[in-house]
């Protein structure tokens, strides 16, 4: 089990690693005024999904890690 939460823990902060990255690039990112932007103003329709399921796996591999020790 603890395999399980070390892994979940690892793509979980990696997944909130990837999109904070990429939310500061997109701040900086230029776009072409004659296109569609490439990253939205509201950082949140965009990355909120990356961030929510990052800190969901985040949060079942911490329970599983306090579950498994309590064993």
């Amino acid at each position: 089990m603890t395999t399980v939460s070390n892994l979940l823990l690892f793509i979980g902060l990696a997944m909130i690693a990837i999109a904070a990255g990429l939310n500061t690039y997109s701040g900086y990112a230029p776009a072409d005024p004659n296109s569609t932007p490439l990253f939205s103003p509201l950082w949140w329709t965009r990355w909120f999904p990356l961030y929510a399921s990052g800190a969901a796996l985040l949060l079942v591999g911490l329970v599983l890690r306090v579950s498994g020790r309590e064993r």
